[in-house]
């Protein structure tokens, strides 16, 4: 029998609950919390182009929108139906909402809609026509350009190459398409794209930074491993996990080539200028010991909250409980600012910024609850209990939002819930009923956990004035 000895991450006591307060939903707790996020300033959100790639809705992961708190359920304004089926995730930019589909037989292709009406200002069908597109979705990436122009990376189902095209907004033409210097998954983050890419002859992954037309190599940076052989070991995690960015530091997590197996995951900062390696995190806690190795947590997919980036560390306390924490470093320098005190039992799913808290879904004693921590030092300022069916979405402007689906006497999904929180004190503010295919899709269980690796881009964002967009399987739709 193989020898197994767990170990403890961090000091932990008998019973390791933190002290919390439990939000009042009294009507005047929610006044006071609808006034104070009244007045409240702009909290320092992520800033970034728009793009359909990014899996957690912004260029931080932190889902933290740059619009103003929703304080009251939002209304429909528009709906359209154009025949779709199944519709690309919105992207918006300026007055427009992009989106459409090529899995239908009407109005087929990139769709400009106008914002404010609804209404399609310009549509490109031809793409549908070529590579064998036409009744495919496709794996598509969408990506707002500061000449003014999208970028649309679109592969053909023919086995024909993949087709970059450069679409001008206002009039909804393709002026150019571009060839990349080097292929592989596009992530645009500062200005400047990045792919990654791997040579087993060199022995090494790789991330490759192209100008912004594609045609050149600006730096590469080769420090890291090829994918793991075992696939099937329990430990296996991909090289590299989904990056994040700023300040002009790209912050991704992966496995580098002089550490020593077992190896794991660990945050890097690179400078998106040079491709400089600018620090790495080397203190991750052994997470257990088998067969004389020791196995060290995961660093997993890196979040950018309040100036702190943010990672989930793993814990095996005793009796053998599986527990997660959090940890907060310095994005210029890798210190570590603080490390929660990991629960026993305790599985932190999906969390998200609200200026100066990081809302959490967590699970502990067969029970689904909301934790929000302090930023600033990591401590827990309150937790609430939530429906088993709800998850945790977005923010803005120091508000939070949940959903959670709705089942009829047949265990059918008839509606969403949507609902309001106030970051600062888990209040709740309000909560509206919708139709459950405006929220549904991706929605399922888990589906919007930051380290889920089967977890879709939002099918649903909110703009900068707070309205909300979001696509159905056919169609697209306003709230506000």
């Amino acid at each position: 029998m193989k020898k197994i000895t767990f170990i403890l991450l961090f000091s932990l006591c008998v019973v390791c609950i933190p002290k919390a307060q439990t939000p009042s939903d009294a009507p005047d707790a929610r006044a006071a919390a609808i006034a104070r996020l009244q007045k409240a300033a702009s909290c320092k959100s992520c800033t970034g182009s728009p793009a359909l790639f990014m899996p957690y809705g912004t260029s931080c992961n932190s889902r933290e929108f740059q619009a103003p708190p929703i304080l009251a359920a939002p209304k429909k304004q528009w709906e359209i139906n154009p025949g779709w089926w199944g519709v690309w995730t919105p992207v918006l930019i300026g007055n427009l909402v992009l989106t459409g589909s090529c899995n239908n037989d009407d109005n087929a292709g990139l769709s400009a809609i106008d914002k404010q009406t609804g209404k399609t200002v310009w549509r490109i069908g031809n793409i549908c026509a070529t590579g064998n597109r036409r009744g495919s979705m496709g794996n598509i990436a969408l990506y707002e350009l500061p000449s003014g122009e999208a970028l649309l990376v679109y592969p053909r189902e023919d086995g024909g190459p993949t087709d970059y095209y450069v679409i001008n907004i206002k009039t909804g033409k393709i002026v150019r398409t571009l060839t990349p210097a080097k292929t592989g998954t596009l992530r645009y983050r500062g200005g400047i794209f990045t792919t990654l890419n791997q040579s087993p002859k060199e022995g090494n992954s790789y991330i490759t930074a192209l100008s912004g037309d594609l045609n050149n190599i600006l730096w590469q940076n080769r420090e890291f491993k090829l994918a793991m052989p075992d696939k099937s070991d329990p430990l296996y995690t991909p090289t590299f996990s989904a990056p994040a960015s700023w300040g002009g530091i790209l912050f991704q997590t992966a496995r580098n080539k002089d550490q020593s197996e077992p190896f794991t995951r660990q945050l890097q900062a690179i400078d998106l200028k040079t491709g400089k390696t600018l620090w790495r995190h080397t203190a991750q806690p052994v997470l257990l010991k088998r067969n004389e190795k020791s196995y060290r947590s995961d660093d997993g997919i890196p979040m950018i909250a309040d100036g702190k980036v943010i990672i989930r560390v793993q814990a095996m306390s005793w009796p053998n409980a599986y527990a997660t924490g959090l940890r907060a470093l310095d994005p210029n320098s890798g210190k570590i600012l603080w490390t929660t005190q990991p629960v026993p039992g305790l599985h932190i799913f999906n969390h998200v910024a609200a200026c100066s808290m990081l809302v959490t879904e967590v699970q502990l004693s067969g029970k689904k609850e909301l934790w929000g921590y302090r930023l600033n030092d990591g401590t827990v300022a309150w937790r609430r209990v939530i429906s088993k069916n709800a998850q945790l979405m977005t923010s803005s402007g120091g508000a939070f939002y949940v959903g959670e689906r709705l089942l009829d006497n047949e265990n059918n999904y008839k509606d969403h819930l949507l609902q309001g929180f106030d970051g600062l004190t888990g209040t709740l503010l309000w909560t509206g009923s919708y139709p459950d295919h405006y929220f549904g899709l991706g929605n399922s269980s888990n589906s919007w956990d930051i380290e889920n690796p089967n977890a879709g881009t939002p099918v649903w964002a909110i703009d900068r004035d707070g309205a909300i967009y979001g696509v159905t399987l056919r169609g697209v739709f306003k709230l506000k």
